[in-house]
């Protein structure tokens, strides 16, 4: 990994055309000054902001706003806006927060989770700081002390770069096993390649004030529980309405404002919210390799229907299309902290949008599975107790031929599960459904969000703490089959449904997941959990 980043380090300095791709949009929060910024890994791109005896400095193409009051300061990264009340400038969400705040860390929070976006969100108060991240976890947060001096990032390579920091040998291990990528690539549990430095994830906040700990604010009290058709038909306009509100928030916010498709549910969903708004959003797929055709084709089919003008961008399968597409794709291991492991069509993919450069905003819609009830879907599987440590070891990566690694991992989720309460119910939130939303969203999401970075902005409606909770309260049956998804689109636009567009999830059916099904069941079912 030194020999990749003295490399990088080598070809940046000679020429300043990529320099603009490191850690791009990232941002580092710590209480050490930096003396020169003008060199790697800055380049004189971030802006610097003092607060209290911290400092904040945000790379050139990330948005930051500051609001301070009585030594109090609010600070919003990256993109905010608030479905509830139609709020989209975050100069006014940092002084809603600061209002809330004095009122009380839960009015502090229940604010927070009326937010739709992308940030990190940091509250300075004298000397203490908190910090928490969007609906999902999908920004990301990471912390840790080094030589005494603290940093809060997005990128963990960042701190790394900064403070020589050495990778774990056995993260290395893990990450440079032949098992690793067939999974979702990412780390076990709350852990960066650097012992340094930990994450946290979607309803945790990271507090600051001479040592760092983490606490959960998120839930609070159970769910509701909707029963009745009475209540069931409220959900959905309530869920509608709000998906409606962020996607006009985003209208308003950006000039040149996308929503990618393809023809899956999550994507339909939120394609149907936008209803009343078409004229506001140009419309694209893409596909990368052949796989994604038939979506791409599906996405189209749809758009036609609608009377929408639909842009499909076939992105070149060659990497020599690309120039200097090694020396990127070096770069971009780098922002991802070496363990997301990038296919070539997804950094083809990232360096066409980034060439592009044709869209201010980016509506996307993934974080919408979270209501779906995915592992049971997949695996087949009845989940009702907790998910436990090598459970979640399983569905992050297939440790074929390394059961060392295995047993790290579940020691390591382990140690997670316990320390973001995971390890006990949450009222009555189902475990799969919470591991869905913490665990392999916070993990496998930011990691995806982080190499997205490269190109324009990208924002996801539904990424709403409020809405999410509103999805949960239906019966889990039907949201296991779609029929709530498939309502809202009902409601907000029936076209879509007309359209009939269909295309069946290969991934629930290849034979891939198969070996994956019989592998879980080898290794789970004489384990011995320590998390039941």
């Amino acid at each position: 990994m030194e020999l990749y980043k003295n490399y990088l380090k080598e070809q940046l300095d000679k020429s300043e055309k990529y320099r603009e791709m490191l850690f791009r949009r990232g941002y580092l929060f710590t209480n050490k000054t930096i003396n020169n910024t003008s060199a790697y890994p800055f380049y004189g791109l971030w802006n610097h902001f003092a607060v209290n005896k911290y400092h904040l400095y945000v790379h050139e193409k990330q948005t930051c706003y500051v609001a301070s009051q009585d030594n109090i300061t609010s600070i919003i990264i990256g993109h905010a806006y608030n479905p509830f009340d139609m709020t989209y400038d975050e100069n006014v969400l940092c002084k809603d927060l600061l209002s809330c705040y004095k009122e009380g860390m839960e009015k502090y929070f229940n604010k927070i989770s009326e937010f739709t976006g992308l940030h990190v969100v940091i509250l300075v108060d004298g000397d203490k700081v908190i910090a928490c991240q969007d609906a999902c976890g999908l920004t990301g947060c990471y912390y840790g002390k080094v030589a005494e001096a603290m940093y809060i990032t997005e990128h963990p390579q960042l701190v790394a770069d900064l403070c020589g920091l050495q990778m774990e040998p056995i993260v290395e291990k893990l990450i440079q096993s032949k098992c690793y990528n067939i999974g979702n690539r990412h780390l076990p549990g709350d852990i960066t390649p650097y012992k340094e430095l930990k994450r946290i994830g979607a309803n945790t906040y990271v507090a600051f004030d001479s040592d760092f700990i983490v606490k959960r604010f998120y839930p609070l009290s159970p769910h509701a529980e909707f029963r009745t058709d009475k209540e069931k038909d409220a959900g959905i306009k309530r869920i509608g309405n709000l998906i409606h509100n962020g996607i006009e928030c985003c209208s308003k916010k950006w000039k040149k404002c996308a929503i990618s498709l393809s023809g899956g549910t999550d994507s339909k969903t939120t394609l149907a919210c936008a209803n009343g708004l078409y004229d506001k959003f140009s419309y694209f797929s893409f596909y990368s390799k052949p796989q994604e055709l038939v979506d791409a084709q599906g996405a189209k089919k749809i758009c036609e229907y609608l009377g929408l003008k639909h842009t499909l961008y076939e992105i070149p399968q060659d990497n020599q299309f690309f120039k200097d597409f090694e020396l990127i794709k070096r770069l971009l291991q780098h922002n991802t902290n070496y363990f997301v492991n990038l296919a070539d069509n997804e950094i083809r993919k990232y360096i066409y949008l980034h060439d592009l450069d044709a869209y201010d905003i980016e509506l996307k819609s993934w974080a919408s599975e979270v209501a779906r009830v995915f592992l049971e879907r997949k695996y087949d599987i009845s989940f009702k107790g907790l998910i436990n440590e090598r459970q979640c070891s399983i569905f992050q990566t297939r440790y074929f031929g390394h059961p060392d690694l295995l047993k790290w991992s579940d020691k390591i989720y382990c140690d997670f599960l316990k320390k973001v309460g995971l390890d006990k119910p949450l009222f009555n939130y189902e475990p799969a459904d919470m591991f869905y939303w913490e665990v392999r969203m916070g993990c496998w999401g930011v990691s995806v969000v982080s190499s997205q970075q490269l190109y324009h902005r990208v924002t996801m409606p539904i990424n709403n703490r409020k809405i999410l909770e509103l999805f949960l309260a239906f019966p889990h049956d039907e949201r296991k089959n779609d029929s709530v998804h498939k309502k809202v689109m009902a409601y907000m636009c029936s076209k879509i449904i007309d359209a009939n567009v269909e295309i069946p999830n290969l991934y629930f059916h290849s034979y891939r997941i198969l070996l994956e099904k019989i592998y879980y069941k080898y290794r789970t079912v004489m384990y011995r959990a320590k998390i039941k």
